[in-house]
Formats: C-alpha cells, structure tokens, sequence
C-alpha cells in the first residue's frame, strides 16, 4: 500500500471516565492506529476508518470529552514516511511476539493442546495481517510458519510431474456433465490460473470422449488429470501446475473434504461452504450455467482466505 493521505484523532476524557478511555483506547488498537505526539492518532485515510472514527468521536463528545478528527491532512513536521514506518514498527512488535509464541506452540509436538493453540494463534495473526498497512513479508512468512506445522508433508505422498502451462492454452477441458465440487473447483483453477480463453464440454454416460491436440480431459477415469493416490482432481492440477502457493492449504482442505465427504478432521467452516455448494448446484440445472456461477463462488471462497486491507481512494 503506497496511501501518504491520513486520517488524524485526538481525544480527551474526564479523569473520572477511566474506563472509557481504555475502551477508546483498545478500539483504536484494533484498527491498526499508531499514535504519535503523545496524544494524536493516526490512520491510513478511507471511509472505513473514517466511519469508525467518526462514531468514536460521537460516543467520546456524548460521554463528556472532547473529540478532534482531521481527514486527509498532512502534519508539516511529521513526513508520510515518518508515519509509515511507525505503522511498520507496530506491527513488527506483534509480529515478533506472536512468532515466539507460534515457534513454543510448534516445539509442543507431542502435546494434545497443540492444534487448538495453533489454531488459535492463527486468528490472531490473521488480525494483524488485516491491519498491517504496510507489510514488510513478517506476516506471510509467520502464516507459512503456521501452515507446516498444522499440514505437515504426508509421507507417502504421490509425485505429480510438472506441466508447462504454455502447452494447455487454447484447449477444450472435457469431463463428465453434471459438475460437483472437484470439476467445478478443477475448471475453476484452469481459466483462472492456466487459461482464461480455455472452454469445457460435458459428456454423459453413452458419449466417447473425444481426442486430439486440442482436448484435456479431467476427473474421469484414465483422464489427463484424474486422483492420483490420495489426491483429488483439483490437488492434482494446482500440483501440476505450481498453483499450491496461490491455493491457501485450507481452502484446498475444504474442497476436499467435500468431494471425498469427509468431515471429522475438515476445517470448521467446511459444512457452511458445502451447504452453499449445494445451493449453487441446486439453483444452476445447466453444466455451462452452472459453471459460470462456480466461478464467482470460489474467486468468493479465495478472498475469504487472503488477508483483505480497505485502502479506499
């Protein structure tokens, strides 16, 4: 984020109205604010923090204070980069603490409290990440700290030999008619990641599936890209292709918890995601329509994985 506009608040409460000025204060912490000259905060300039400061400023006047908030202003001894470097400096500090605290989480291999501690640190990360207006890598590489050690590598598991993108563009993708979730994530991947100009046909039972230079056939028997060992369709392609980094390992958990209707060790929020699945299936009868919808559905799905920062304009 390159954002040099900012939004200022300032606030002052009776002695006697302690409390709320600790609850004043954490609210400004969970936003990211950092505070400079003692007694002014600051925050990159948007609608949301804006919004929020805007309803502090009301509750601070409603209880007796005095509230005092300049938008988009610049302070004349006090550079962008002084401030920028001030938000980094915030957020370096929770990111070394949390990182000791995921590093001793880690070294509990044996202990039966570790994936709930990880789990747990894991939210909190992602709270910082939402609010590190400027990151520097810490918070990616904590989470791919996190991301070992809750999906440790299978033993055993299958080697899928690269592909060279270049050679599947300009294809027709082929597969069974009536898509669920594995050829619905699998197209998905192909026009996001592989191809955009790439089309697909459906085949029912009684049809041959077609060859030529021109056709890649997935999840069906002896297909180019099929399960291999413990994987399904979708894991196969995102392997083949060096997608895993782009695919984060829970939203590849979700998927295939559903396609292999596994729930005992899928994510918590795996059943929600399934139900809406289904909805989505129930209300697209058409291969195409349907599709179509499921593009929305997982581009949706990605964004609920990746740390969002409001920047507004």
């Amino acid at each position: 984020m390159n954002n040099t506009k900012w939004i200022f608040f300032s606030f002052s409460v009776p002695s006697r109205l302690q409390g709320f000025r600790v609850k004043i204060w954490r609210r400004l912490n969970a936003l990211g604010a950092v505070q400079i000259k003692n007694s002014i905060y600051v925050l990159p300039a948007n609608e949301q923090t804006q919004e929020h400061l805007t309803w502090m400023g009301k509750e601070t006047d409603e209880q007796g204070g005095e509230s005092l908030i300049i938008a988009n202003g610049n302070l004349l001894n006090i550079s962008d980069s002084q401030i920028s470097a001030a938000f980094t400096r915030a957020r370096d500090e929770d990111y070394l603490a949390l990182g000791e605290e995921i590093r001793a989480a880690v070294a509990e291999a044996d202990s039966q409290e570790r994936p709930a501690a990880l789990r747990k640190l894991e939210k909190r990360l992602e709270v910082v990440r939402a609010i590190d207006f400027f990151p520097s890598g810490k918070g990616e590489n904590l989470q791919k700290m996190l991301d070992e050690a809750q999906h440790p590598p299978v033993e055993g598991h299958p080697v899928i030999p690269l592909a060279e993108a270049a050679r599947y563009r300009q294809k027709t993708w082929v597969t069974r008619a009536n898509p669920y979730v594995d050829r619905l994530a699998s197209f998905w991947l192909v026009k996001r990641f592989i191809d955009p100009a790439a089309s697909i046909m459906f085949l029912h039972d009684a049809d041959a599936v077609p060859s030529g230079s021109d056709i890649v056939s997935f999840d069906m028997a002896h297909a180019d890209f099929t399960h291999v060992g413990g994987l399904i369709t979708f894991e196969v392609i995102a392997e083949a292709f060096a997608l895993t980094t782009r695919i984060p390992p829970k939203m590849r958990e979700v998927i295939k918890a559903i396609d292999l209707e596994e729930l005992d060790a899928a994510p918590v929020e795996t059943p929600g995601v399934w139900r809406m699945l289904d909805g989505l299936v129930a209300a697209n009868s058409d291969d195409h329509a349907r599709i179509e919808q499921a593009f929305v559905f997982f581009d949706t799905l990605l964004a609920s994985y990746t740390p969002q920062i409001s920047t507004g304009k």
